[in-house]
């Protein structure tokens, strides 16, 4: 494992709310020179696979205003402050899709979505032995579920209608695992 090139000398905080931190780091970069890094960091980050006995995964769908698109994802979210992993990917399969699961298992391990620019750590699972709830989404989502086979998943990833990072890592991550 290498070592770390940059050194920190200096970190301010520029903005701040629930979801992200913005800090701007005052660094020497690895040729030496001064200058300065931006680093986002969020709550964790979670996915779940909800796999119907059948081999269908449920597919949420949602408005996602940072990119101006809908999109069709596997059900996500992040963590509460003190909150597990497993533990939000559990809330977020009942807030979502009005599920809960007998079985939970990782996908992987952890992911770094955007590491450039973020400091989110991503944690992936599959979610069997489904059983229906009420859903209690945030007021911010408005969403839409739809069951769909693996194969066909892999399929919306190629004709682009599934673009989420996380979702594409998990269903091909289920798809090796699958195969």
């Amino acid at each position: 494992m290498e070592q770390n090139p940059w050194k920190k000398i200096g970190s301010r905080l520029l903005y701040q709310n629930p979801w992200i931190t913005l800090r701007e780091d005052q660094v020497i970069c690895p040729d030496g020179s001064s200058g300065i890094y931006s680093v986002i960091e969020s709550r964790v980050a979670t996915g779940v696979v909800a796999l119907t006995a059948d081999e269908k995964i449920y597919l949420v769908g949602q408005y996602r205003y940072p990119v101006d698109e809908y999109s069709w994802e596997i059900i996500e979210g992040g963590a509460h402050d003190g909150e597990s992993a497993l533990d939000a990917a559990k809330r977020e399969l009942q807030e979502e899709a009005g599920l809960i699961a007998d079985s939970w298992a990782p996908l992987g391990g952890e992911i770094h979505t955007s590491n450039c620019i973020a400091a989110e750590r991503a944690f992936l699972f599959v979610a069997t032995g489904l059983r229906h709830v009420e859903a209690t989404p945030e007021s911010t989502e408005i969403l839409q579920l739809q069951c769909v086979s693996l194969d066909e998943a892999l399929k919306m990833i190629e004709r682009g209608s599934i673009k989420d990072a996380m979702s594409i890592i998990a269903l091909y991550h289920l798809a090796r695992i699958r195969r």
